[in-house]
């Protein structure tokens, strides 16, 4: 076989033994291919005893010609492959990686403009958790970045009924770890102490009043 390699020519007689089919098959094969403009017979080489002389493509035409009007399961064509084949198999292998590198570019692309959209809320979220205890009413609303100043979102919490008419939370928000509220004490000029009640928020309270304000930009 050796030889027949180097040669890159095969017989008819030595096509017919690898394949495990007969020389008359070999020959029918040869003669419907023609007639189906595969092979023409004026282009097979003739060996001094003028039989024929495959070359590689011709040989995988006539092989594959045999698979298709033969049962040949058991046979031994089935694990034969030209060099021919082996060359198809590995264009076809190429081809495959292209494609899977071009659905992979195109996932890392999905992939880096989602981390774009993400990056606001991630932005949001180090704002939240850089806040070691609380923050008021104004600086949530800064944090919040929904284009709402303090006094409007101390009205929008009040329209929400999350703060009352003196803008202290109801209890059961407090109760939920939203708010807290901080008593001062402070003397007026006439020397009388008074108590002044302040709100903070929570960085718990700081994501619900985000989720109230973006619920309310989607009710627009």
């Amino acid at each position: 076989m050796n030889e027949i390699a180097e040669r890159r020519l095969m017989s008819g007689k030595e096509l017919a033994e690898v394949l495990g089919v007969s020389k008359d098959t070999i020959n029918a094969t040869v003669e419907r291919l023609e007639l189906d403009g595969v092979l023409r017979r004026v282009d097979i080489a003739r060996n001094t005893q003028g039989g024929y002389l495959f070359s590689e493509w011709q040989a995988t035409a006539i092989k594959q010609e045999i698979q298709k009007h033969h049962n040949l399961a058991n046979r031994q064509i089935d694990g034969v492959s030209t060099e021919l084949e082996e060359n198809q198999m590995i264009a076809q292998a190429f081809a495959i990686l292209q494609r899977r590198n071009e659905e992979l570019s195109k996932r890392v692309e999905a992939a880096e403009k989602e981390n774009e959209k993400l990056k606001p809320a991630a932005a949001f979220a180090y704002q939240i958790c850089s806040s070691k205890d609380t923050i008021d009413i104004g600086n949530c609303a800064k944090v919040l970045n929904h284009k709402i100043g303090r006094n409007n979102l101390f009205e929008f919490l009040r329209n929400k009924k999350v703060l009352q008419s003196d803008n202290i939370p109801y209890q059961k928000y407090i109760d939920s770890g939203y708010f807290r509220v901080i008593e001062s004490k402070f003397v007026t000029p006439t020397g009388e102490t008074k108590i002044n009640l302040k709100t903070v928020v929570f960085q718990k309270g700081v994501a619900y009043i985000n989720k109230l304000l973006n619920e309310a930009g989607n009710e627009n």
